[in-house]
């Protein structure tokens, strides 16, 4: 290993346990990307330092960022969520598991609304803890349906996480938002097979909710009308190629502020308050971005990548099984990080390994979400075990991580099938793109 080798590794393994130590991420990314631009770059190049942070953030499909969060504070705001489980409740509930199967399809549903796993785990788990556990709900898998299920936002579009990686890998967001359909519907049918097969075997975990008339499922009907046109409206928008991905996040965000003006539910203090939202979250993305691009380029001036891809590419094993060895230190590294620092500090060095072992980019960024959803369950830093545990009141995380273990371990099953099959996440962009 070259002298530039090991500093450049030692720069990552700097920026990971910064993250680690609780620094806020940007501002951790930011330091060690300037450090390694002034000691890493030859001096005529330092001049780049003036126009990084334009060009990691000069482009247009960024716009998405800010409208998609807006959107999906709005809704967070304006409490749409309830409307949402509400309707879903009526029919869902009557599969085995009962209001378990709701927590899972309620959570897939507003996180193709919002856009955010934390928002959907907080939001129905807010909602949804109380109700089932005085209805005598096994408590660990309510909290790990809840957990598990609000992760499913960074898969199905439209996702946060799909905007960015296009941005920093050049590739097509409507065509990973495309990509990111059967994957999470796949994920939607094993939590709620798995929930499915528990209760038939145990039906103590989740008592038989009463049978809803005629007239409550339709009226029910009336609740979910609204979410399922603002889903139509933003993804029926860019697969008939009526607006581009950034289009389509103002198309939502005009969407949702009509959804809660129809609702009566629109104020000036929850436009407020979500603008500030969005404001808040967008800087965070755009200062962790600038951070990796500084990164980014100092390994690339000391050819790290190309090292390590040349390494691999030596090794006596198949590409399925160095895809397996990746996805093995991306679960470890998720219960150190938070995903989506874990992403920005990974993605300069993996992503140029997975390019050179022959891997399509599109099967790789929803490989990468499917990542981050595992790490927000992944304990100790799991963020969603932490916000379930918070409304559940509980006194530590113990009964959410044993609740969400199935659900990771159903992840991790998926994890093998898209390595196995990657046609499963390919097959659908190639057919509409």
């Amino acid at each position: 290993m070259s002298f530039e080798t090991a500093l450049g590794l030692a720069l990552i393994g700097a920026a990971v346990i910064l993250t680690a130590s609780g620094l806020w991420i940007a501002i951790g990314l930011a330091a060690i990307g300037l450090i390694s631009v002034y000691f890493f770059l030859p001096a005529p190049m330092l001049r780049m330092v003036e126009i990084i942070p334009y060009n990691a953030l000069d482009d247009f499909i960024l716009a998405a960022i800010p409208m998609f969060i807006f959107m999906g504070s709005l809704l967070f705001k304006g409490d749409i969520a309830t409307k949402i489980y509400r309707g879903l409740s009526k029919w869902v509930s009557l599969l085995p598991g009962g209001l378990l199967q709701t927590n899972v399809v309620a959570c897939a549903i507003f996180g193709a609304c919002s856009g955010s796993s934390l928002a959907g785990a907080a939001t129905m788990g807010g909602m949804a803890v109380k109700e089932l556990r005085e209805q005598g709900y096994e408590k660990n898998i309510v909290y790990g349906s809840l957990a598990s299920a609000g992760t499913l936002a960074t898969m199905i579009p439209p996702s946060i996480l799909f905007i960015l990686y296009g941005a920093f890998a050049g590739e097509s967001v409507g065509k990973l938002f495309i990509a990111g359909i059967l994957p999470g519907l796949m994920l939607v049918a094993l939590f709620m097979g798995y929930i499915m097969i528990k209760a038939l075997r145990n039906p103590e975990i989740s008592p038989r909710p009463p049978v809803p008339t005629f007239r409550e499922v339709l009226v029910s009907m009336r609740d979910l009308f609204a979410p399922f046109l603002l889903i139509v409206a933003v993804m029926g928008s860019i697969y008939t190629g009526f607006a581009t991905p950034t289009e389509s996040a103002a198309v939502g965000s005009v969407g949702a502020i009509l959804i809660l003006l129809f609702e009566r539910r629109l104020t000036w203090r929850v436009v407020e308050e979500a603008a500030i939202m969005a404001m808040r979250t967008t800087c965070m993305i755009a200062l962790m971005m600038v951070g990796t691009q500084f990164i980014s380029i100092s390994l690339s001036v000391l050819q790290i990548p190309a090292e390590i891809s040349a390494y691999i590419g030596s090794l006596p094993l198949e590409p399925w099984a160095i895809a397996a060895l990746i996805g093995v230190f991306y679960i470890i590294l998720g219960a150190l990080i938070e995903g989506t620092s874990m992403f920005f500090l990974t993605f300069p060095v993996v992503f140029p390994v997975m390019m050179d072992l022959g891997y399509d980019p599109i099967w790789f960024g929803v490989v990468m979400a499917l990542f981050i959803e595992m790490s927000l369950i992944t304990p100790p830093v799991g963020l969603n075990l932490f916000i379930i545990q918070q409304v559940s009141g509980e006194a530590g995380t113990g009964p959410v991580i044993r609740g969400s273990m199935p659900f990771f371990l159903l992840m991790v099953l998926a994890l093998t099938i898209f390595i196995a099959f990657p046609p499963l996440i390919t097959w659908l962009p190639d057919l509409l793109w």
